[in-house]
């Protein structure tokens, strides 16, 4: 028997299921955002503040310039560290012991201050050092990972060179099957396949041609193909080391440091603005930023493998922050080469013509290993002193030309009237100003 349904009974069960419903959505919502959140709003801001003003010094797991700040809440109390955060030296001034213990065990290394921070936002992040949780240790992909092999190897070679070895000793072998069977049906037969004829002009043409002739002209132009290709070669090859990029004995990567984090190429390289060289910078200006800034949070709380070796060369041990007397230097593996006789000065072109790095270098903030963009051949230099103009007006490098071409401007038949353009304006390029004389760049 089917049981009919009223209508009353059909509006319960329709707002029972609605009322299911709308509680399993609010559980599923709630559960998703605990999860996502896995602490509360006051720490997750505090984290925040943290990594915005701590981690240049401080790590929640292990000893930096300062001290680990995990579980720091059970070591000092919240109102300690509330002063202690904002103003440390004024805390030390007031003789508190515990502070001043802290400053004399860090090789009193003194601490910012943050007063600009709210009483709130201190609480923030005694908020965030209660309730952080350490990240589960990552899987290395490269642990189990198999090495990736290249079908263009050596091995490979070998293997392609037998195959070839062995199809033309096939193909020798049915040639010599060919002529066999040829043979066999002939004699068999008594039938022989009609030799070819020669057309008269052909005939005629091979009597014209000298045999001697031919076989001197046929050398004439494998010589001169030779030597036109040694030539390019000797030219475009030999002594041009272009795309030139060694593995370096640290992976420093100039796609992080000059172009993610903008640091002036002349902060590392001091010396192109007053020297020929541009200098490779010591590990000290590694330290300047390393001996804080050490990675931790992408190699499961351990330093970089690469800052390693900076404090393996420095001998410097990050758990106490001393150096040690064996200190040894980077065998850093030079790019750019120029030969002996050509004379190149850093400074002439940075400071006073200035170049940017890029112009010779290419986009260096781009490239994760430094090559060799340019050809660095004498054509390459020549072209630029060429095509580039001297801004004459705004370097004071240039001040004494500019005001003696300027004293000339109304003068036609002075030298310096070429350097005027329509307008008015000078256009004077390098080579004009004798950037093309050998003694230059050769001396």
């Amino acid at each position: 028997m089917v049981k009919h349904l009223t209508k009353s009974n059909l509006k319960v069960r329709a707002f029972a299921f609605a009322l299911a419903t709308l509680i399993n959505l609010t559980f599923l919502a709630t559960s998703a955002l605990a999860q996502d959140a896995g602490m509360s709003a006051p720490a997750q801001e505090g984290e925040k503040l943290f990594k915005a003003n701590c981690t240049s010094c401080h790590d929640m797991q292990n000893k930096m310039t300062g001290p680990a700040l995990k579980d720091v809440h059970t070591r000092r109390s919240d109102e300690w560290l509330l002063k202690w955060i904002r103003n440390n030296e004024k805390l030390r001034a007031s003789g508190d012991k515990d502070a001043i213990a802290i400053f004399n065990e860090y090789n009193k290394v003194v601490m910012n201050n943050f007063e600009s921070l709210s009483e709130d936002q201190v609480g923030n992040i005694i908020a965030y050092f209660k309730e952080y949780v350490p990240p589960a240790p990552k899987v290395d992909p490269g642990a189990t990972a198999t090495p990736e092999v290249s079908f263009y190897s050596e091995p490979t070679l070998y293997i392609l060179l037998f195959l070839i070895a062995v199809l033309l000793v096939v193909l020798m072998i049915l040639r010599r099957t060919k002529n066999s069977l040829k043979s066999s049906y002939e004699e068999m037969t008594g039938v022989k396949e009609e030799e070819s004829v020669e057309s008269p002009k052909s005939a005629a043409m091979r009597k014209w041609i000298n045999p001697t002739i031919l076989k001197i002209s046929i050398g004439v132009v494998v010589l001169l193909s030779l030597a036109t290709y040694g030539f390019y070669f000797g030219v475009t090859d030999v002594g041009v080391q272009q795309g030139y990029a060694p593995e370096q004995p640290i992976k420093y990567s100039h796609k992080i440091h000059a172009g993610d984090l903008q640091i002036d190429c002349k902060y590392c390289h001091s010396t192109a603005e007053y020297s020929k060289q541009a200098s490779v910078p010591s590990l000290n200006t590694c330290m300047n930023c390393h001996k804080g800034v050490q990675l931790r949070d992408k190699y499961n709380g351990d330093i970089s493998p690469e800052i390693k070796k900076i404090y393996a060369a420095m001998d410097y041990d990050a758990e106490s922050g001393k150096y040690g007397d064996n200190a040894k230097p980077i065998r850093w593996i030079r790019i750019h080469n120029l030969p002996d006789h050509a004379y190149f000065n850093h400074s002439m072109h940075v400071k006073g013509a200035g170049v940017t790095c890029q112009t010779c270098h290419g986009p260096i903030q781009e490239m994760e290993v430094v090559q060799q963009y340019s050809t660095l051949q004498m054509a390459w230099c020549i072209n630029c002193h060429k095509e580039r103009n001297i801004d004459v007006e705004n370097n004071p490098y240039y001040e004494k030309l500019h005001a003696k071409i300027k004293a000339e401007k109304d003068n036609k038949n002075s030298v310096y009237s070429k350097y005027f353009t329509n307008d008015g304006k000078i256009k004077i390029t390098p080579a004009q100003n004798g950037a093309l004389e050998c003694s230059k760049c050769h001396y």
